[in-house]
């Protein structure tokens, strides 16, 4: 075989540029022709600002003093275990789901610009949208299950203002922990995501439930004491002053623990007095 043979074989065998480029360009991930990334990827925190925001506009529109009357004879007293016999019908389960959204959202704050920071700029704003979904659904099935514990606590103690200040005693007494503010840290630890596909979105959202565990041993007596508070006239003003306390914690890692431990105090006295 002669060098033009050689040559010609040597061309019909080898790749061209033109199909090597196109292989490489098929098997890796592509950004979408957009010129600029989306709002939400820019600013990954508005969005769980904007979920407890609504959280808290459903539960002051259906407030029962809203509903009904603040003089009405179905408005909300202080009876135990007032919402535990409705809990597994669909307004049972959307209420403490809007709870939920209200207090937690918030707490995924952090979680949400880190995935969103960490992840490619076209599937930022997807990225964050999987963790808080998956964050915030972890969060109302625990919820969920204190809000039976709620119910029956203050069906066994006779009075949701008795219970609920009992719960804010021991959100009080939590906050004395000396190694709070170390663990505290902890929950902010962040996750190696993949790049791109649906095991990027499942790593997301796997990275959402586990910071929702994470929350659980800080979160779960606060919101336990908020499930308490529901079943009061003025539930919605306690909810909110737990909900700023436990924020408080978070933000100051625990700093302060000894001023918000005397904030929990002084408002389960204004309820045992106010009972």
């Amino acid at each position: 075989m002669d060098a033009g043979e050689d040559s010609a074989l040597d061309a019909g065998t080898r790749e061209s540029p033109v199909s090597l480029l196109g292989r490489v360009r098929t098997a890796g991930p592509t950004a979408p022709l957009r010129r600029r990334p989306t709002v939400l990827a820019m600013h990954p925190g508005t969005l769980p600002i904007v979920a407890s925001a609504v959280g808290w506009a459903v539960l002051l529109l259906t407030h029962p003093a809203l509903t009904d009357g603040a003089g009405s004879d179905h408005a909300r007293s202080d009876h135990a275990g007032g919402g535990g016999s409705s809990l597994f019908t669909l307004a049972g389960i959307a209420h403490p789901a809007a709870m939920t959204v209200a207090m937690m959202a918030p707490f995924a704050l952090s979680g949400v610009r880190s995935t969103a920071f960490t992840s490619l700029w076209w599937r930022a704003g997807r990225a964050a949208a999987f963790f808080l979904v998956a964050f915030l659904l972890t969060w109302t099935v625990i919820a969920l299950c204190l809000a039976v514990v709620a119910a029956a606590w203050t069906t066994w103690l006779g009075s949701a203002s008795t219970g609920t200040a009992v719960l804010l005693g021991a959100c009080a007494l939590a906050q004395l922990d000396p190694t709070r503010p170390e663990k505290v840290k902890r929950c902010d630890r962040g996750m190696r995501l993949r790049a791109t596909g649906s095991e990027a979105d499942v790593d997301c959202a796997r990275f959402g439930v586990l910071t929702a565990g994470r929350d659980v041993r800080f979160c779960a007596l606060p919101m336990l004491a908020m499930m308490a508070a529901d079943h009061l006239p003025a539930g919605l003003l306690v909810m909110a002053a737990v909900t700023v306390l436990a924020l408080a914690d978070r933000i100051t890692a625990g700093r302060r623990r000894l001023l918000i431990a005397a904030a929990y105090a002084a408002l389960a006295v204004v309820l045992v007095l106010w009972s």
